[in-house]
């Protein structure tokens, strides 16, 4: 069964699961990046990439119709790098691109696919209407939400489990009956369960064994609220079993409990909810056919249920009625259960499985039971981005560290005080789940839930006894589960909500009447699930979406009368659900999208005209709908569900990726110049006078904006005005070794169309005991095709040829020179094109600037994205520079001769 999990591995927080998840679009936030079938499994990787593995009989695998066998191992479904979302039903599988499209494929006897008919489709097919932001796998069955919160379901309805008031099956999305949106769906063997921003759950569907929660075991056709004074913010349904998790961490069960699945160390029938037995606050739940899971605060995984087959990963075969900590006590960041099999993530995106193996689904490569958790595979784990005052901190796609930008204070962490023009890893540690940066500090978080902090520590913002110029553990024996970063103070929300706050306190942005350089509670009994830091104030949400605010309110960026030194209720219409706090100014979100702003908009930087000051939370008009929140000191930025950039406020320093700079007020919500769609991930810093975006690659990033201290990571100190400045999270290559030569020409040319020559000269040489000539037909492995001696050593120009008389393909070609102590250095490449006169493109993959060979007399070149979008118009100079990462096809045209197409891949 397909449930939701911590998104991406970086919010921690249980609270969030239920109360961000209408915001699944944007990938800061991403979810279900892997799931569990009935015996198949999907898996996006760390590059956007989309892998299955297991049993295919329908076509659930998705690799096409030639390959209806099942799999042992993971394979990879097409090369599109911009998967974000994926679910898997009985035999069926859903995934959704970073745009909101929904593909689909595998079993539609039912009509499961949404696609009108009841044809089975064997490899991914994009679903023609409406995009979503969730996507749910019942056994027969599919939910999806809408950005509005509004659930749609097709497929088997027998049982009323598409909740649209019929038991008649739908062969396309049909609206669940009623006018409540939802921010979760869960889908079982024959129910479903939607959670409400509220937090009160509504079910509907088959209730044999009370799954319904509704204290009888009559079934409904519409959504019925489960009888429960609590509110809950995740659920999950198994087979005939219900789960929700509670705000402070507790989980309850109800419906079947044949094997104890639902945990309360009983096996008998509940219709209604119950909690299960343990005193172990959680984070987040899944639920198989009969068995159930729950990731702890601390990231060890407990099980209860059904374990014949393993599935409980408890080394034994032996059923438990209450929850037992899986073997190896291992921390993970994500959970997702299949029929009879688990899966749990880490934060270094291996992916562990258990339980049932008898088609692969586990993707070992065996067919053997596994009865303790098992490394197969690589999911994608977090992506945080964070911007400081002039630097900048990542994690990628692996889990590691990166920083880059001034580091005066030691803000990078890498123990000096040099600042680095281009990201520099951090250590070696592989678990790191969440980053944010102050004006010169910086935090970040582990999957245990430890904070670290370094750089500037004048107020106490690091919560640690002295300044660090490397990752410190901050002081206290706590764990949290979400951070944010003023200009110089730090909060911190535990696995359970409960608020923390250290450093300056000029304002009363701590939230307490005490001075504090150590976390210290927030004063008042609150619960919050989520967090901003503006520059000298706070804001907080709760779980049903109430905000507080809290410290400097000069511009009225509290949104209430006057300055608060605790959490302050802020009055306001509607719930929210996304937070975003720039130095002087506060934005906010809605479930549906509608953008709020207040405090100080003398840039424009709230999206109002007219208005310098806004002192109470207002509707922006005119904006579009959004999906994620990200602030600079006088800036603004936000994504759209399609994975589309829009920037407002100051633009002094090209902070707006707008492509020219403006010292006037920007208030309009323009779209960034470039225009991308596959943009997923803000870095958001209240100090910061640049940008930061990711892209669909979980290693790389772009930015725009100041860049003094090299804060954009593009390896200069120029400002830029576009989001065109590709920003790899790698180790960068040392600069290149000059040769024991100075080499002052090395071209390669066809002379004719069998024949290359190279030449080369030299302005001096010393101990060259010569030039190996290498060729290579695909430019990565080089033969040596003859030698050339050199001039010893001399100060005299000397030039050098060499005859290829084999050289009819596309041919690469460098030089080795060798020296008397016996070093050899090489030469740059050079390329001849083929006779064939073909299109080629050099070098491919691609980091930098591309070449292209074999192009026809008068030809034209378009290139086109993986979902065939026109990105580059025809032109006859080609321009490939500043492509975002990703796979393209480059089409070449010239009157009276065929189209030629080749396939580029960007790093």
């Amino acid at each position: 069964m397909q449930v939701l999990d911590t998104r991406m591995g970086k919010r921690l927080l249980a609270v969030l699961l239920g109360l961000l998840v209408a915001l699944a679009g944007q990938a800061q936030a991403v979810h279900s990046t892997f799931a569990a079938g009935g015996a198949h499994s999907l898996s996006i990787h760390a590059d956007g990439t989309l892998w299955a593995t297991g049993k295919n009989d329908h076509g659930q695998l998705g690799t096409g119709a030639a390959s209806a066998t099942s799999q042992l191992r993971w394979v990879q479904l097409g090369n599109a790098t911009d998967w974000v979302q994926v679910a898997a039903g009985n035999t069926h599988s859903l995934a959704l691109k970073a745009n909101g499209q929904l593909y689909v494929w595998g079993d539609n006897t039912y009509g499961q696919l949404g696609t009108g008919t009841t044809t089975d489709i064997a490899a991914p097919t994009a679903l023609a209407g409406a995009v979503y932001t969730q996507i749910v796998a019942g056994y027969r069955f599919s939910l999806a939400l809408q950005a509005d919160g509004r659930a749609y379901g097709w497929g088997e309805n027998a049982e009323g489990q598409l909740g649209d008031g019929s038991l008649v099956g739908r062969l396309v999305p049909t609206a669940v009956a009623g006018s409540q949106t939802f921010t979760q769906l869960a889908a079982g063997l024959y129910h479903s369960l939607g959670l409400r921003n509220d937090g009160t759950v509504l079910a509907w569907g088959r209730n044999s064994y009370g799954q319904l929660g509704t204290g009888t075991t009559g079934s409904a056709s519409e959504p019925k609220a489960i009888v429960s004074a609590d509110t809950y913010v995740q659920v999950a349904a198994g087979s005939y079993h219900s789960l929700a998790l509670r705000a402070d961490g507790a989980v309850y069960g109800w419906g079947n409990n044949s094997y104890g699945q639902v945990g309360d160390g009983t096996k008998d029938t509940k219709l209604l909810p119950t909690a299960v037995d343990s005193n172990v606050p959680y984070t987040s739940i899944a639920a198989g056919s009969y068995h159930s899971i729950a990731r702890q605060a601390t990231g060890q995984v407990d099980a209860w249920g059904y374990n014949s087959l393993g599935q409980l990963g408890i080394k034994s075969r032996a059923d438990k009625s209450v929850p037992t900590t899986v073997s190896g006590g291992d921390v993970y960041v994500q959970v997702a259960a299949g029929q009879n099999f688990t899966q749990a993530l880490k934060a270094n995106g291996g992916l562990w499985t258990w339980g049932l193996n008898d088609s692969g689904q586990l993707g070992d490569g065996s067919t053997n039971n596994q009865y303790s958790p098992k490394l197969t595979g690589l999911a994608l784990p977090t992506r945080s981005t964070a911007a400081g005052g002039n630097f900048g901190l990542a994690i990628r796609g692996d889990g590691t560290l990166w920083a880059w930008g001034s580091n005066d204070d030691g803000q990078l962490g890498d123990g000096t005080r040099t600042s680095q023009r281009q990201p520099v890893q951090i250590g070696t540690d592989s678990d790191w789940l969440q980053v944010a940066a102050g004006q010169n500090f910086s935090l970040a978080l582990k999957a245990n839930g430890t904070l670290y902090a370094w750089g500037n520590n004048s107020a106490g913002q690091l919560g640690t006894a002295n300044a660090a110029s490397t990752p410190t553990q901050v002081t206290g024996n706590l764990a949290f589960a979400r951070i944010a970063a003023g200009a110089q103070h730090s909060l911190a929300l535990t696995g359970t909500g409960k608020l923390y706050a250290w450093g300056s306190n000029s304002a009363g942005q701590l939230g307490t009447t005490r001075n504090a350089t150590v976390p210290t509670a927030v004063d008042g009994a609150f619960t919050f699930t989520q967090l901003a830091a503006g520059g000298q104030h706070s804001l907080a949400l709760t779980a049903t979406g109430s905000l507080y605010a809290w410290g400097d309110n000069t511009y009225g960026q509290l949104g209430v009368a006057s300055t608060a030194s605790q959490p302050t209720l802020v009055s306001l219409s509607e719930p929210l659900t996304v937070l975003a706090a720039g130095s002087q100014h506060s934005l906010a979100l809605t479930a549906t999208g509608a953008l709020y702003g207040w405090g100080n908009n003398t840039y424009g930087q709230l999206g109002l005209t007219n208005s310098t000051t806004v002192s109470v939370p207002t509707l922006i008009a005119g904006a579009p709908q959004f999906t994620q929140l990200a602030t600079g000191s006088a800036h603004s930025l936000a994504l759209t569900a399609a994975g589309t950039l829009y920037a407002w406020g100051d633009n002094d320093s090209g902070e707006l990726g707008l492509g020219m700079i403006s010292t006037l007020a920007n208030s309009t919500f323009n779209q960034e110049a470039t225009r991308s769609t596959n943009w997923t991930t803000l870095g958001s810093g209240s100090s910061s006078n640049f940008s930061l975006v990711r892209t669909a690659s979980a290693q790389a990033l772009a930015s725009a904006g100041a860049n003094e201290a090299g804060q954009l990571g593009d390896g200069t100190t120029t400002t830029a005005l576009r989001f065109d400045r590709l920003v790899p999270l790698q180790v960068q290559p040392p600069p290149p070794q000059p040769l024991p030569v100075v080499l002052v020409r090395f071209d390669a040319q066809r002379s004719s169309p069998t024949t290359a020559v190279l030449t080369w000269a030299t302005a001096s040489e010393t101990g060259n005991l010569g030039f190996r000539v290498e060729k290579s037909a695909d430019g990565t492995a080089f033969a040596s095709l003859g030698f050339v001696a050199g001039a010893g050593s001399s100060t005299a120009a000397h030039a050098y040829a060499f005859r290829d008389a084999q050289a009819t393909e596309l041919s690469y070609y460098r030089l080795a020179q060798l020296d008397r102590d016996g070093t050899v250095t090489y030469s740059p490449t050079q390329v001849v094109a083929g006779t064939s006169a073909s299109l080629a493109l050099v070098p491919n993959p691609a980091r930098g600037p591309v070449h292209v060979l074999g192009l026809p007399s008068g030809a034209a070149l378009e290139v086109y994205d993986a979902l065939g979008r026109l990105v580059r118009p025809a032109t006859t100079a080609p321009e490939l520079t500043g492509l975002l990462p990703g796979v393209y096809l480059v089409r070449a045209t010239a009157p009276q001769q065929a189209p030629q197409v080749a396939r580029l891949v960007v790093e």
